[in-house]
């Protein structure tokens, strides 16, 4: 089984800009139809993504900032794209340049955070989550993201505290639940965590990781048919998502159950 923690999906060249004041100066006094080819633009590359395009996705987004060069969403989807295509560097120019222009742009921050999470730069990673909830003291999935840091660097009980927050703001966030599940299992609190995957599930039927760590629960408190229905629904989840990893770990965990 998957023995870490879900992190959830992650939410874009750099250009010297004048000061905050003259930007505001200047998008103020654009026409009305430079921001409308800008949103028609960033709304193509968005297309381009959805499609697995990420080059012509850079290209419609690159030409959104040749219109409007202070067009924050436009900097976003690029990082975002550039991410896709595992330009991590140009990943984070592109949200910092969001930043620059719009220094309390909680989503340019969190991104940012992700990326720097997935270089490997924790503490980098951590700073930017949480300025993130600072500007956004909502923000879900910045609460679960910096719970899923916190449990990587052992401190399990600021991870739930984080997850707690996660939920309290959004109650259907099933990676939350499923990643508390996770802290609490780390814990040894098998009925806490059991109860978070069942609400993860319940959220996300499709959630494979859930009913495997699940399962391996049910089966580690003695409850072998339950165990081994949950990890039979998860191994053809992970077969339907083409996880081949997964699917045979999962197979031969219930083989040794059996």
């Amino acid at each position: 089984m998957k023995s870490s923690l879900k992190i959830a999906a992650l939410l874009g060249t750099l250009t010297l800009i004048a000061s905050i004041d003259s930007q505001i100066q200047v998008q103020a006094f654009q026409p009305n139809t430079t921001q409308n080819r800008a949103v028609e633009l960033v709304n193509q590359g968005q297309a381009h993504a959805r499609e697995g395009n990420f080059t012509g996705a850079i290209l419609a987004y690159t030409q959104a900032i040749q219109t409007n060069p202070h067009y924050t969403d436009a900097y976003i989807h690029r990082g975002l794209a550039y991410h896709d295509l595992g330009d991590y560097p140009q990943a984070i120019s592109n949200f910092e340049q969001a930043v620059q222009i719009d220094p309390d742009n909680a989503r340019a921050i969190y991104n940012r955070g992700e990326v720097r999470s997935d270089m490997g730069d924790l503490q980098g990673a951590l700073a930017d989550l949480t300025e993130a909830v600072r500007l956004n003291p909502n923000y879900a999935e910045a609460y679960n993201n910096r719970g899923v840091l916190h449990a990587g660097m052992g401190n399990l009980q600021a991870a739930i505290t984080d997850l707690d927050r996660a939920i309290e703001s959004n109650a259907d966030y099933a990676d939350a639940y499923y990643n508390r599940g996770k802290a609490h299992t780390a814990l040894g609190n098998a009925e806490v965590a059991i109860a978070d995957f069942t609400q993860a599930i319940r959220l996300n039927p499709n959630l494979a990781e859930a009913y495997g760590n699940r399962g391996v629960l049910y089966a580690e408190t003695g409850n072998k048919q339950a165990a081994l229905a949950d990890l039979q629904r998860a191994a053809a989840l992970f077969q339907q998502s083409n996880d081949q990893l997964s699917y045979e770990q999962t197979l031969l965990y219930i083989e040794q159950l059996q």
